[in-house]
C-alpha cells in the first residue's frame, strides 16, 4: 500500500540518498582544484567556509589538503545533519551549521567562501544573486575571496536527456528522477519521486528542484554591481578563460569593502 504523495522542501527527504545519487562525483579532484585556486589568488588562506555544502563532502576532502580552519553551512537542516555526522568523525571536528545565501550573519571574517556544483543556480532571479554577493562581501575578511561556479544554458541542453528518467534504490529507498529544461526561460527542473519501502506503509515524497541557467555575460554584469571585484572566470576545472560556450564556469572574486 502506498500513501498519497507529499511535496517536500528541496533537500529534505532527498538528503537521505544524496550521497548515493552523487557517488560518481570526484570530490577529491574538485577539492584539489579549489585548493589550487585558493593559493593562486590568496597569499595565505586560512579561514574558509563552504556555502551550500550539501552533505559536506567537499569540505571533508579540503580538510585533507591543508592547514585550513574550515566550516560548512547549508540552507537545508536535513543536509546539515548528515554533513555534521561526517565532520564530527574527524580527529579535529569541523562545524557544520544552517545558513543560506540570503543570510550569512553567522559567517564572518573569512579568507574565502566557496560554493560549488551549481548552487548559485538555485537563485532564480538576478537580484537574489546580487543580494548573495552583498552578503558574501560582509562575510569576508580583507582581500577575502568568493569562489563559486554556475552552469550555463549549454550545460542544461547537453545534460537534460542524461538526467531524465533515472531510477534506483538505496537502503530500501526507491527514487525516480525526471529532468526538463525550458530554453525560453533558461529554467532547469529536476523532479524526484522518493518512496521509503522500509516503512509499514510506503510513503511517497515529491521534491521539485528548479534552477536557472545563467550566461557568462549576465553573471559578469551582476558582479560589476556588487562589492566584489571579479578576478577570473575559468572554464570548468581548468585555468583556461571561460567562454560563452562553456558549460560550467568557476568564478573567483575579491571583496572590495575593506
Amino acid at each position: 500500500m502506498i500513501r498519497g504523495n507529499q511535496k517536500q522542501p528541496i533537500y529534505s527527504k532527498l538528503a537521505e540518498i544524496y550521497d548515493h545519487i552523487m557517488n560518481d562525483v570526484d570530490y577529491a579532484y574538485w577539492a584539489e582544484y579549489i585548493d589550487d585556486l585558493l593559493h593562486q589568488h590568496h597569499p595565505e588562506p586560512t579561514s574558509i567556509t563552504e556555502l551550500s555544502c550539501g552533505t559536506a563532502s567537499l569540505t571533508l576532502e579540503l580538510s585533507k589538503l591543508g592547514d585550513y580552519n574550515l566550516q560548512a553551512c547549508d540552507a537545508s537542516l536535513d543536509m546539515v545533519r548528515i554533513g555534521s555526522n561526517k565532520l564530527n568523525g574527524l580527529a579535529y571536528p569541523i562545524s557544520c551549521f544552517q545558513a543560506s545565501f540570503s543570510d550569512l550573519r553567522s559567517v564572518r571574517d573569512q579568507d574565502a567562501l566557496i560554493s560549488v556544483f551549481d548552487s548559485v543556480n538555485y537563485l532564480l532571479q538576478p537580484q537574489e544573486i546580487l543580494h548573495f554577493f552583498h552578503e558574501a562581501a560582509k562575510s569576508l575578511a580583507k582581500n577575502g575571496l568568493l569562489i563559486f561556479d554556475f552552469s550555463t544554458p549549454k550545460n542544461s541542453i547537453e545534460a537534460v536527456h542524461h538526467l531524465n528518467e533515472i531510477e534506483g534504490e538505496y537502503r530500501n529507498i526507491y527514487y525516480y528522477r525526471t529532468s526538463k529544461f525550458d530554453s525560453k526561460l533558461n529554467l532547469h527542473t529536476n523532479s524526484f519521486e522518493i518512496i521509503d519501502r522500509s516503512l509499514n506503509v510506503n510513503q511517497t515524497w515529491i521534491e521539485e528542484h528548479q534552477q536557472r541557467a545563467y550566461e557568462l555575460e549576465h553573471v559578469k554584469k551582476i558582479l560589476n554591481k556588487s562589492p566584489l571585484k571579479p578576478l577570473s572566470f575559468y572554464d570548468s576545472f581548468s585555468f583556461n578563460e571561460a567562454k560563452p560556450t562553456s558549460t560550467r564556469i568557476t568564478v573567483v572574486a575579491r571583496c572590495q569593502n575593506q
